[in-house]
């Protein structure tokens, strides 16, 4: 059953190619079609007769002119000769394109007993993209990072058919594209997660077994959750740099509250397999308890390359990170039907300093609250710079979770020289102060602080555990839009 199930898949991505190279090859030849019926029409008018070689001859054999073999070739004889040259160009150019689309059909061919290889259904897609890509429109396909609302709108104007032949021969690029409907771009992501496996034999070499093993880990996830509420989708997926993955639980196209979830540090794709993934659905479950009557997406964003050690102290991944979530946000505004959504950003750990980064962008970030837990700080000093008012800002900080009390870079260079108690003096000068700005728990910052679990030494990992005590069912309830349900404790 399931080499069955996997044989139709790979039909269906089969048949779309067909259908595109189908498309491209009527494309090509309609104009060389209408350019014929003007030449023949041309020789008719002018008295000729067309053979069904294509050649032109004379009506009548009186036609033939006749004169002084010296004196060069007759003007009619010239005229003829012109409409039949016409003629056998335009056959000539229709014949090359009839012969590079009869190569690309017989690419698309299988064998009796089936065997499916998504590599051959990616090898397939390139050849017919190289042959039918520009008679299908292909270099139409805007750019990754193109305004979302522009490829909403490109994507809106295709034809049905033009848009199957975007997913048939451009998956990567569709699936990953802000502005593209959630399950379009899951049906291209799964296509692009099952090539993404096969293109390492098993075992994978040890430069890429660690994506190659999230990779498996996210399609093991959608496999055992498929046909559960919430269904999940899978908004991204690629091999950039540490590997991207982009998992939601619920359609953020049509939820009235959307949560997006940015982890921190040493946060792999396995984790969105795993862990993360959970967070996301954790979250769901929190949002549908404190609002049942309202739809809720709760998505994963593991869309840059979160920190897997001293790097956590560099702000680069951040910005960079923080700019591709903000526009990955802009795209969950365009794509959504009906009212706008209301729309929760959560950082968590070095997420929160991207989630803050994206929040500080020209422009801010189209949310309506921001939550920011275990968070070493935002590089922002105020809860109003991150353009939501400072009421929409939410913070949750275990009095146990060494994190939050990040020592500013000051104090660490201080206590470098000096030693753990001049580092210590140093913080004392200035509590509030973290490696990425102020303290978001703190006083100064003017956030919303929300209770948790005062924890043990590990209470980083568990905001969106039961061992977190209340911050579960607060952030779900900030993603509700029940700010109302949500419980406090006191700035430090």
């Amino acid at each position: 059953m399931s080499r069955l199930a996997d044989n139709f898949q790979f039909s269906s991505q089969e048949c779309a190619l067909i259908e595109a190279t189908l498309d491209g090859v009527i494309t090509e030849l309609r104009p060389q079609q209408k350019a014929l019926n003007q030449a023949l029409d041309e020789a008719t008018s002018k008295g000729y007769k067309i053979a069904p070689t294509g050649e032109v001859v004379y009506a009548d054999e009186g036609d033939i002119p006749t004169g002084d073999p010296d004196a060069g070739v007759p003007e009619k004889e010239q005229e003829r000769r012109g409409l039949e040259g016409n003629i056998f160009s335009v056959l000539r150019k229709a014949a090359e394109i009839d012969a590079r689309y009869q190569i690309a059909l017989s690419r698309l061919r299988v064998g009796r007993g089936l065997s499916v290889d998504d590599r051959k259904s990616q090898r397939d897609a390139e050849d017919i993209s190289k042959i039918a890509g520009v008679a299908v429109g292909l270099e139409s396909t805007p750019a990754k990072g193109t305004d979302p609302k522009k490829v909403r709108d490109w994507w809106n104007d295709l034809s049905k058919e033009e848009q199957e032949e975007q997913l048939a021969l451009n998956p990567s690029v569709i699936g990953n594209l802000d502005g593209i409907p959630a399950r379009t771009r899951d049906k291209a992501n799964r296509v692009n997660l099952d090539r993404l496996i096969a293109m390492y034999p098993e075992p994978a070499p040890d430069e890429v077994k660690e994506k190659h093993d999230g990779f498996k880990a996210i399609r093991e996830r959608l496999l055992n959750d498929e046909g559960k509420n919430p269904e999940p989708l899978l908004l991204g997926i690629g091999p950039e740099g540490q590997g991207r993955a982009i998992l939601s639980y619920g359609d953020p196209d049509t939820a009235n509250n959307v949560a997006a979830y940015v982890p921190g540090l040493s946060t792999t794709l396995e984790d969105v397999g795993g862990e993360d993934g959970d967070r996301a659905e954790n979250v769901w479950d929190s949002a549908n308890k404190a609002d049942h009557q309202n739809k809720t997406a709760s998505i994963v964003w593991l869309g840059y390359d979160a920190p897997q050690g001293p790097e956590v102290a560099d702000t680069e991944r951040g910005r960079r990170g923080g700019a591709d979530f903000g526009k990955f946000l802009d795209g969950v505004q365009a794509t959504h039907q009906g009212d706008r959504p209301h729309v929760t950003a959560i950082g968590h750990s070095y997420g929160s300093f991207t989630v803050g980064q994206a929040a500080q962008r020209e422009g801010g970030i189209p949310a309506d609250d921001i939550i920011l837990v275990g968070s070493p700080g935002t590089g922002a000093q105020k809860a109003e710079d991150l353009g939501v008012g400072a009421n929409h800002v939410w913070v949750g900080a275990a009095d146990s979770d060494l994190v939050t009390h990040a020592p500013s870079k000051g104090e660490s260079g201080y206590g470098v020289i000096t030693g753990p108690i001049g580092a210590g003096i140093a913080h004392l000068n200035d509590p509030h102060e973290l490696w990425f700005g102020q303290d978001p728990a703190s006083n100064e910052f003017g956030a919303n602080r929300f209770d948790v679990a005062f924890g043990t030494p590990d209470s980083h990992s568990n905001y969106f555990k039961p061992e977190g005590g209340d911050s579960l069912d607060n952030m779900g309830a900030i993603v509700a839009g029940h700010p109302e349900k949500v419980t406090f404790q006191g700035r430090r």
